[in-house]
């Protein structure tokens, strides 16, 4: 494969189009619209057809095709016609989402990446780059539609990352493409990052303005070799740099950031494993950053002990300086709204803005939700109330009036994001962008052992309002 650098910007199907080519590859010149052979179906972002009247001519890696649309006024809800020039017909679907083409000539593993050549095509955008691409996950490695982790670089060594900024997101090297495939009507993780946001901010917010808490998600489209993929969630990764944590300063251990990753007492409040500072790994926790350093475990452990181990008056006194309570209390009610039993020590980020100041959560993987598990298996339950060992010893111990702040913002919250029709709202409303915009159509084309039935959404919402009704009872009841 031919390739050149060049940074460049120009003219493409009659509008201007900002373009950052980190190479050049002669089977895709001027590429905005991606084939799959196999399924007879193509895609297109909306807003890059060709002007003009009657039918238009677009290229694909070096060859004509002619769109022929539906309507006059052309839609994302309805499924036009492509013509290849020996009067071959695709499907041509038109999205509004971005669109991720890779071409790679090696298979892609667990481990390690492999370099690819991406096109990412998004309105007005068109970026050529060079990624390096593996699979990603434990258990979800065993389904047919695979997640991917993505590394960007400037050259086919791999040798040296490169940020860019996609969909309105952060400009980073390092992305996920997430692909729903365990999560019945592919809306779950999305909606619950999204409802996250808006219920917490970071506490210091005031030092760090671009501090988030916790990760964008965007839908995308995903081909790689001309084989569409389906609909995945393009997503930020919780790291140092998304929660604006401090550095390391001349040794000292200032931001620190650790992944709940297995259940093993640590990182649940249950027990005290000894620690090994040789090793990346403790109780259950993953760690993050900073990586290397002499002595990791330190702060998480003397925390952990102190949890487990202090008197109730020592607890009382010293507990909100070494937890973000605020922090704790909207993620505890975050859980237990969506019911996130896979998310109470592991798949959770534990977090430490600077030296001394106070630890505090990230969610993270929030696909088991909404009455369903991490497998995507139904679990109809309702009327249980989710915990950890810190939560238990705070309800017990109820220091700085903690239970009387946890009642009150649950009331609050009640009343905004997790209101019942509003967030039905929000359910169905998620539904029916998916629906007529013809995603599910297409993921059942490539991944035809997957149903997404009307049914699932009146499951979904059903299982909300009993969820709801059934936490007011109990945290209005909490600590009798």
């Amino acid at each position: 494969m031919t390739t050149r650098f060049m940074s460049c910007s120009y003219r493409f199907l009659g509008g201007i189009v900002g373009i950052l080519c980190l190479f050049s590859i002669s089977r895709s010149q001027a590429q905005s619209i991606a084939i799959d052979d196999s399924l007879a179906i193509a895609v297109m972002q909306r807003s890059q057809l060709p002007k003009g009247k009657g039918n238009q001519e677009v290229l694909h890696n070096n060859k004509r095709y002619t769109i022929q649309l539906s309507k006059k006024d052309p839609s994302v809800g309805v499924a036009h016609q492509l013509m290849d020039a020996n009067g071959k017909t695709y499907i041509l679907y038109l999205t509004k989402k971005p669109i991720l083409q890779f071409y790679i000539d090696q298979p892609i593993v667990n481990e390690p990446k492999r370099i690819a050549n991406l096109i990412y095509t998004d309105k007005d955008t068109l970026i050529k780059t060079y990624a390096g691409i593996e699979l990603r996950g434990s258990s979800s490695l065993v389904f047919p539609k695979k997640t991917y982790d993505i590394n960007l670089h400037t050259a086919a060594d791999g040798l040296t990352n490169k940020d860019l900024k996609f969909a309105k997101m952060r400009n980073d090297d390092d992305w996920i493409l997430d692909a729903l495939h365990n999560e019945p009507l592919r809306m779950r993780s999305h909606l619950s990052y999204q409802l996250w946001k808006e219920i917490h901010t970071p506490y210091y917010l005031d030092k760090e303005p671009k501090a988030k808490a916790g990760v964008e998600t965007r839908y995308c489209e995903v081909f790689i070799n001309d084989q569409y993929k389906g609909v995945y969630l393009l997503s930020e990764q919780v790291d140092r740099k998304l929660l604006k944590l401090k550095k390391e300063k001349e040794n000292t251990t200032r931001g620190e950031l650790f992944q709940g990753a297995r259940y093993l007492g640590a990182c649940t409040f249950d027990s005290l494993p000894k620690k090994k500072n040789y090793l990346l790994s403790w109780g259950g926790y993953d760690i993050k950053y900073p990586v290397p350093t002499n002595r990791p475990w330190d702060h998480l452990y003397d925390f952990t002990d102190f949890v487990l181990h202090s008197d109730d008056t020592a607890f009382a006194k010293a507990i909100s300086t070494r937890f973000q309570l605020d922090n704790l209390i909207d993620y505890f009610l975050f859980i237990n709204a969506l019911r996130a039993p896979d998310n109470l020590g592991k798949n959770i980020y534990t977090a430490r803005y600077n030296e001394g100041e106070p630890y505090f959560y990230v969610p993270w993987d929030l696909d088991g939700t909404f009455g369903t598990i991490f497998s995507g298996r139904r679990i109809s339950t309702t009327n249980d109330f989710l915990t950890n060992g810190l939560l238990r010893r705070l309800i017990a111990v109820n220091p700085d009036n903690f239970i009387e702040r946890f009642q009150n913002r649950w009331r609050e919250l009640r009343q905004g994001v997790f209101e019942t029709e509003s967030l039905q709202k929000r359910q169905a409303d998620l539904y029916t962008e998916l629906k007529e915009g013809l995603f599910y159509e297409r993921e059942q084309k490539r991944w035809n052992d997957v149903s997404f039935d009307p049914e699932g959404l009146d499951y979904m919402t059903d299982w909300t309002a009993k969820r709801l009704l059934f936490l007011d009872g109990y945290i209005e009841k909490l600590g009798e």
